[in-house]
């Protein structure tokens, strides 16, 4: 009968821990959400719900070994995750390279700026995963967006092909050839002319 009294007297002391510790995190849940109603963000859910997506535990917080050893586009995905689920949203690719390389995701390339540059091209060619907020330059994972349509590849963009222009001069008939940057639409400067004998 002494281990019961000794369990009673134990639980009754976490039970009153617990209570004293739920009311603490409902009182800082409701500032939370007196906030994020200010802010324009829907009210952050009581309980395990907050922190569980369908997915299963969903972290809140960068440790330095939260990327190593992934791949670069499970990465990106995860840390978008973990932004939703603080209510952040999307995140420009400077926030994802910097919070990436923050968690311990190593780069292979050498340099920051080139880093950036394939993280950029990464975002833009899986748009089947990623979706580009119009006028922010941030993404959010295109699940997020379910009436979204996904950005065209700019590769897929028309080009306005130019024609070709025959002219005289004085008995020497001048071809104006598009070159190769006009297919980037840079105007008629870019344009060589080329010389043929009539």
């Amino acid at each position: 009968m002494s281990d019961a009294n000794e369990f009673s007297a134990i639980i009754a002391r976490l039970e009153a821990r617990y209570i004293e510790a739920q009311k603490l995190a409902d009182d800082k849940l409701a500032a939370l959400n007196v906030v994020r109603q200010e802010a324009g963000l829907p009210p952050r859910p009581s309980g395990i719900e907050a922190v569980i997506g369908e997915g299963g535990p969903v972290l809140t917080q960068i440790k330095r070994d939260t990327f190593y050893g992934k791949k670069q586009m499970t990465a990106i995905r995860e840390y978008l995750t973990m932004r939703r689920a603080q209510g952040d949203g999307p995140a420009t690719p400077r926030e994802i390279i910097d919070a990436l390389k923050a968690g311990g995701y190593r780069f292979e390339a050498k340099s920051e700026d080139i880093a950036l540059v394939g993280l950029r091209a990464l975002l833009r060619k899986a748009n089947n995963v990623f979706h580009k907020l119009p006028g922010t330059g941030s993404y959010g994972l295109l699940e997020w967006y379910p009436n979204a349509k996904p950005a065209r590849d700019e590769e897929e963009a028309p080009v306005k092909k130019k024609k070709l222009v025959l002219k005289k001069k004085g008995g020497t008939q001048i071809r104006r050839l598009p070159s190769p940057a006009s297919k980037y639409n840079l105007g008629d400067d870019a344009e060589a002319d080329t010389a043929a004998d009539s």
